[in-house]
């Protein structure tokens, strides 16, 4: 199994010692079988308000996984997919979040990542985006 972190996620072990905790605890066995989206480090990097902030990202979370080629950005199709799920379920204008909790599920379902997340929207898009893996925080080792 391969598997991809919300933004939630990792914004929770920031703020969480004890989530932090179970971050690491997870990431000690799955780190080798996960990768994150493009998306996930665009929220990341964009509520990381200061100098200090984005360094500290920019080193201890994304070049780790930027070096092993592990931040993948959606492609074509999945862009296009997110959009026909939004055509569907919207009411017209869609927020920057919703857009990208969609195409973290398509682009989730494209590569068959399951993808570990606390969003209570990521489950329900099972019903929009066929085959989409949603874990809770966080797996136990198989």
């Amino acid at each position: 199994m391969i598997y991809t972190l919300d933004t939630n996620v990792l914004v929770a072990a920031l703020r969480q010692p004890a989530e932090l905790d179970r971050l690491k605890t997870f990431l000690s066995w799955a780190l080798p079988s996960t990768v994150l989206s493009s998306i996930v480090a665009a929220e990341l990097t964009a509520g990381a308000r200061t100098a200090k902030a984005r360094r500290l990202l920019d080193d201890a979370l994304l070049a780790p996984f930027e070096r092993r080629g592990r931040i993948l950005a959606p492609s074509s199709p999945a862009w296009r997919r997110g959009g026909a799920v939004l055509a569907r379920t919207g009411t017209g204008s869609v927020s920057a979040s919703r857009q990208n909790d969609v195409l973290l599920a398509t682009q989730a379902r494209e590569h068959g990542w399951a993808v570990v997340t606390r969003d209570s929207d990521l489950p329900m898009l099972r019903a929009q985006v066929s085959g989409l893996q949603v874990v809770a925080p966080f797996p136990e080792r198989p």
